[in-house]
């Protein structure tokens, strides 16, 4: 065995008041394949997303390559070797297309490869354009899967390689090239983690892994598996900023819902009050101005309801190169809405009031959206009412009203 690319150091973690794992020690090195095959309940895939950093420990630590990625303290750091992995709810957004999820995936992983060879292999080259929305479960699975060993086929270095229920949905070709790829990434010095009660896995398995604990599995010699040389690109960065414009653009979910709640304040504002007689410069006239960017903003971040789809956002936050917002979008909105109001009121335009406007759009968006991702890691995240805390927001809100009246912006 070469160096250990996992190490798992007295790990415990608690399900609500059930300790699921207690103390487990694993080390993984290049050239493993470790399949979890327990029974329902056993941990397989708290194993597979405390390796991933994806829960918090009650005790231990994760460490990838020997570096520290979480520890009990919550304590980590973002991944120095970027790794590949399948959750057993996908990880996948509807509103993406096949080849925009692989092609975060290779750049997250570090550089691009063509694509369509490995498509081809699990008959979606046909559909690289399609909506994942539009996909068959065992389609959209496929997705998943890829995107999980992607970073495998990309990186001449050892990485790591977390399977949560690879094979779910899949049809027996897929199963079995899946079988054959993973037998190449072994090849190539990979370890792979498999959490699955298949037990064509066993082929191409080094190890097993149950309650009792590890069992060595003695493989016949295989034949070298060869691929075509691929050609590596270089990446794209600024990924999920790339990602939150794209998904915006798409859906117009930013418009939606901040902007219906925009244009419903300031709708009913104008219908309860008389803005000419209102003095200039009053805190009053000032507040109302601000007030439909302001309620634009508390609706929050509507990228985070998407991300929950099929656990998009433990995808994410588990590869720790930043979570997809509508912050650009927000910004627009405010903007627009601070515009409007003021045409609206019969106004002489102020762009600083208009610019500070836009700014308190994506301010508020910011702090709702930071209420929203403290509950994400709960077991029901939308069943937490951080929102309560919304109302905080309405001294900071009064406070910005007096000093723009205090200033004569209006």
């Amino acid at each position: 065995m070469t160096d250990a690319l996992l190490n798992l150091n007295s790990v415990t973690v608690r399900r609500g008041m059930k300790t699921v794992l207690s103390q487990l020690n694993l080390q993984v090195s290049s050239g493993q394949v470790i399949l979890f095959n327990g029974t329902n309940g056993e941990g397989k895939s708290t194993i597979i997303e405390a390796a991933a950093g994806l829960i918090p420990l009650e005790a231990g630590s994760v460490h990838h390559h020997g570096e520290l990625l979480i520890d009990e303290s919550g304590k980590g750091a973002k991944p120095v070797h970027p790794f590949g992995l399948t959750l057993q709810a996908d990880g996948c957004m509807g509103h993406q297309r096949i080849e925009e999820h692989l092609v975060n995936t290779m750049d997250i992983a570090g550089s691009r490869v063509e694509m369509d060879s490995i498509l081809e292999r699990y008959n979606l080259k046909h559909r690289k354009h399609d909506l994942i929305a539009q996909l068959s479960g065992g389609q959209r699975r496929k997705v998943a899967m890829i995107a999980g060993i992607l970073p495998g086929f990309i990186s001449k270095e050892p990485r790591l390689i977390f399977l949560d229920e690879p094979d779910s949905g899949l049809d027996e070709a897929s199963r079995i090239s899946l079988i054959e790829d993973i037998r190449y990434l072994r090849q190539k010095g990979h370890a792979v983690l498999i959490a699955s009660h298949n037990k064509e896995f066993e082929d191409c398995a080094t190890d097993l892994y149950n309650i009792e604990g590890m069992v060595e599995i003695n493989q016949e010699p295989t034949a070298e598996i060869v691929r075509d040389d691929v050609t590596n690109l270089p990446p794209k960065g600024w990924i999920a900023l790339r990602n939150g414009v794209v998904s915006n653009n798409r859906t117009l979910s930013t418009l939606a819902y901040n902007g219906i709640a925009g244009f419903l304040t300031l709708g009913i504002l104008l219908a309860l009050v008389d803005p000419t007689k209102l003095d200039t410069g009053t805190i009053q006239k000032s507040g109302l101005i601000l007030s439909s960017a302001f309620a634009a903003g508390l609706v929050g971040d509507s990228m985070v309801q998407m991300l929950h789809e099929h656990r998009s956002l433990a995808w994410w936050k588990a590869h720790k190169q930043g979570i997809p917002s509508s912050y650009i979008h927000g910004a627009i909105l405010g903007f627009a809405l601070t515009l409007l109001t003021q045409l609206a009121m019969d106004l002489t335009i102020s762009w600083e009031l208009t610019i500070i406007g836009s700014l308190l759009t994506t301010l508020t968006m910011f702090i709702v959206r930071m209420f929203d991702l403290t509950s994400a890691r709960l077991a029901r995240p939308r069943a937490a009412f951080t929102r309560i805390l919304t109302p905080t927001l309405i001294l900071p809100f009064a406070l910005l009203v007096q000093w723009i009246t205090d200033s004569n912006l209006i």
